[in-house]
């Protein structure tokens, strides 16, 4: 039994194209999780906006 190894390479290549879009994504959650916890230990509601006074 023969490993797919040429298959490996265009996972590799497909890969390439998509770890960018992955790694806006882990920041941006990753932001969103951090300005949640502060908008938490702050007393406020992470559910709504602050309202500008």
């Amino acid at each position: 039994m023969a490993l797919p190894i040429a298959h490996t390479a265009h996972w590799a290549i497909n890969l390439l194209y998509v770890a960018p879009l992955l790694i806006v994504v882990a920041v941006l959650a990753y932001r969103s999780m951090k300005d949640r916890r502060q908008v938490k230990r702050e007393g406020g509601d992470v559910r709504r906006p602050p309202s500008e006074s």
